[in-house]
């Protein structure tokens, strides 16, 4: 029989949702309660009543972005879905893209692309090439490329999917609109933010109007709105978005939310942008904490947190304890990205670069 979550998880998923009750997702939360008490008093041949409660465990912990434990859960369904209903059942094959989603989420990229790649000729056999489910797992292919460190393939691939999908699905499916918004990303990444300011604009009243003003997808094009005003040479009004940003997200999806912590990661960023670099420095130093417990220290986001703290120490004239912030990064980015990632070669260039007597680092 399958297990239940062991006990140190049960625990502390129960603090996890007690101490927020009351705040965004309460509803959720007093769900995941009362699920996670439920499957603690299952017994060892309940299987059906135990995939059930994974399940919802799962999906809950998603909302709430608590992508770890969702990820937990989400691996004890996959294995019963596989005992219960067969490796090729179309639910099956809905939990395999639900754990390379959330393992990538949970920093883990390079897993969440090979899991997605093996997923994909599964559900072309079971359900077609056509099938939304199959071109989701395109997208996500797509998606998971870019962020493993090859945007350019990443944008290519994502604009291979729309004539496929938009046949299917329809230009307002909620899923045209994630890879319309995922355009918008990749084009960015690759160099060309006045294309991807316009694309975003262009993409906001959709979601507005088929999603609502308070979806989380519709909060994050307004964040790449801000973030595109930045990098077009407006970096006070960048600044001054995602500060107007900010409370929608914490009340939309909570203070620990990852999307909040991103919001957060903004502002400091901009701030320095603005001309206030010790500012920049202890909104970095304060969010890192925030991020290590929320998404663990090896995520992708805690690693670029790390290193604009020692970015900004640099810019601040702390050149030695730059150096050291760098150097203590390296190795886990090497580890966690690889050598040959965007970030871990900007990571080696600023130790070189701090090495040399009166450097400060580069972005």
């Amino acid at each position: 029989m399958i297990n239940a979550s062991d006990p140190d998880e049960d625990d502390g998923a129960a603090r996890a949702v007690l101490y927020a009750v009351g705040g965004p997702g309460v509803d959720t939360r007093r769900q995941i309660v009362g699920l996670e008490a439920e499957l603690a008093a299952l017994p060892s041949d309940a299987d059906d009543d135990r995939l059930r409660i994974h399940h919802a465990l799962a999906a809950s912990y998603s909302d709430l972005g608590d992508y770890r434990r969702a990820l937990r859960h989400g691996q004890q369904e996959l294995l019963l879905r596989q005992r219960v209903h067969g490796a090729n059942h179309p639910d099956t094959l809905t939990t395999r893209h639900s754990i390379a989603f959330w393992t990538g989420l949970c920093g883990q990229p390079a897993e969440a692309l090979r899991l997605a790649q093996q997923l994909l000729p599964d559900r072309e056999r079971v359900l077609g090439p056509d099938h939304p489910d199959t071109l989701t797992t395109r997208g996500s292919i797509a998606f998971w490329t870019g962020l493993c460190g090859h945007p350019a393939e990443a944008l290519q691939l994502t604009q291979e999917l729309p004539p496929d999908r938009e046949r299917v699905l329809g230009p307002d499916h909620p899923n045209i609109l994630t890879m319309r918004g995922n355009i918008v990303f990749w084009t960015r990444k690759c160099g060309h933010p006045a294309e991807a300011l316009q694309l975003a604009q262009e993409l906001l009243p959709d979601q507005e109007r088929v999603l609502g003003p308070d979806h989380p997808d519709t909060l994050t094009t307004r964040g790449n709105i801000a973030s595109l005003a930045g990098r077009g040479g407006h970096p006070a009004e960048a600044l001054q978005l995602f500060q107007e940003l900010l409370p929608e997200r914490e009340r939309v999806l909570g203070r620990d939310h990852p999307d909040t912590l991103t919001t957060r990661h903004e502002i400091a960023f901009w701030t320095g942008l603005c001309g206030h670099p010790a500012e920049a420095q202890r909104l970095f130093q304060e969010l890192l904490p925030a991020r290590e417990r929320v998404l663990g220290r090896n995520h992708y986001d805690t690693l670029t947190t790390r290193s604009n703290v020692a970015f900004w120490t640099g810019r601040c004239g702390h050149r030695a304890e730059a150096l050291r912030l760098f150097r203590e990064l390296l190795p886990d980015q090497e580890r966690v990205l690889g050598p040959d990632h965007p970030d871990t070669l900007a990571t080696r260039h600023n130790i070189q670069r701090l090495d040399t007597p009166n450097a400060t680092p580069d972005r």
